[in-house]
């Protein structure tokens, strides 16, 4: 959606997907509690009137670009589990995916999100449980195209799925490469996909 707001008298146009994409940019790297309203009004380009027209507020724009972040993580995953016939390819492009998902220590957008503010906010706690509950649903459904039963699936996707963001932790706290191939190798040997 574009429209046009004004910054110091000067209309321009204004892309909300883009400004959001911004925004999300910011959260990511500074965390929500770090991350000021100039900061975000910067990222943006717009005036504060601007951005509280356009967003609401600090939190519905995190919240925003949450959904925004995990929409497209999961439609990756899906895309990339689709680009294989195989279903024990599909899980192993997926997992190397997950756990390679940020090269740079920022970790995953989600995860940081839940650890920083899951505790004391609801909102984001429903998000957050939401994001993992797709993201095992995704699991499960690759582990039983293997021949794997429902409840074992289901307990290896939510292991794989601790893994994965667990390794989104670690890279976040800059732990060595070497230390995250491990995690996925013992990932994938949960599935004996090593």
């Amino acid at each position: 959606m574009t429209k046009s707001v004004s910054r110091a008298g000067r209309p321009r146009s204004f892309d909300q997907q883009v400004a959001l994409g911004d925004a999300l940019d910011v959260f990511w790297r500074k965390g929500y509690e770090a991350t000021s309203l100039d900061d975000l009004t910067e990222a943006t380009q717009l005036s504060r009137s601007s951005f509280y027209a356009a967003f609401g507020s600090k939190r519905e724009l995190l919240l925003h670009a949450y959904r925004r972040y995990a929409d497209a993580f999961h439609a990756d995953m899906k895309a990339l589990a689709e680009e294989h016939d195989d279903a024990n390819a599909a899980l192993r492009a997926v997992v190397k995916a997950m756990v390679d998902a940020r090269p740079d220590n920022r970790g995953c957008f989600c995860v940081n999100a839940i650890v920083e503010l899951a505790p004391c906010d609801p909102e984001l706690a429903e998000l957050g449980r939401a994001h993992i509950q797709r993201m095992c649903a995704l699991l499960e459904e690759l582990i039983t195209r293997r021949g794997t039963r429902r409840p074992l699936a289901r307990s290896l996707a939510a292991t794989l799925m601790t893994l994965t963001m667990g390794s989104a932790v670690f890279r976040k706290a800059s732990v060595a490469e070497d230390t995250l191939k491990s995690v996925q190798k013992q990932a994938l040997g949960l599935l004996d996909l090593g």
